[in-house]
């Protein structure tokens, strides 16, 4: 697992700890992100089901939860679908940029840069080019064209050929974001 802070916030790890773990007082931060560290699911589903969402995010340390969410969520709260839809939302935004973007564990295992692609993708109105793109991230053609190759066998994009002046043009599509 990631690095994780000792202990980012003790008032948040205080009132985390009441909402969860309210009948065992004497839990510890270091106690329960050993837990969290060895995949204990009891431990992430406690801290998923009861902690506020902020807290949960703050507490494992934001890179955790980007690389992990998409494997924590299947541990399903049983609070309800509001607070999976807060968590999703979270990491959608922090690593795709937009709260729609759906969870897809392929993309923790992006790089930086084909990350910056995916977000120039969902910045776009469905209707931009992978030139057009490639000019705004000012990224080599070709490797912008690579990574949405590599997005459209994740099953996170859609390329579509339009006609454009006579030309073929090929439009990346964010399914749930664009319309196709």
């Amino acid at each position: 697992m990631g690095r994780i802070a000792k202990n980012p916030a003790p008032e948040a790890w205080e009132r985390a700890k009441r909402m969860a773990y309210w009948d065992q007082g004497k839990i510890t931060y270091s106690q329960w992100i050993a837990s969290v560290k060895k995949d204990d699911q009891r431990a992430i589903q406690q801290g998923v089901n009861y902690m506020r969402a902020a807290d949960f995010i703050n507490l494992v340390g934001r890179k955790v939860f980007e690389k992990y969410w998409p494997e924590w969520r299947k541990l399903q709260p049983s609070s309800g679908s509001s607070k999976a839809a807060i968590l999703d939302a979270a990491w959608s935004l922090y690593v795709a940029g937009d709260v729609s973007f759906p969870v897809n564990a392929q993309v923790t295992k992006f790089h930086s840069k084909k990350i910056s692609t995916l977000r120039a993708v969902i910045r776009s109105d469905g209707t931009d080019s992978i030139y057009q793109i490639a000019k705004r991230i000012g990224r080599n053609y070709r490797r912008v064209y690579d990574d949405i190759q590599d997005f459209a066998q994740a099953g996170i994009v859609k390329i579509l050929d339009e006609r454009r002046a006579g030309r073929i043009t090929k439009i990346a599509k964010v399914p749930g974001l664009h319309s196709l």
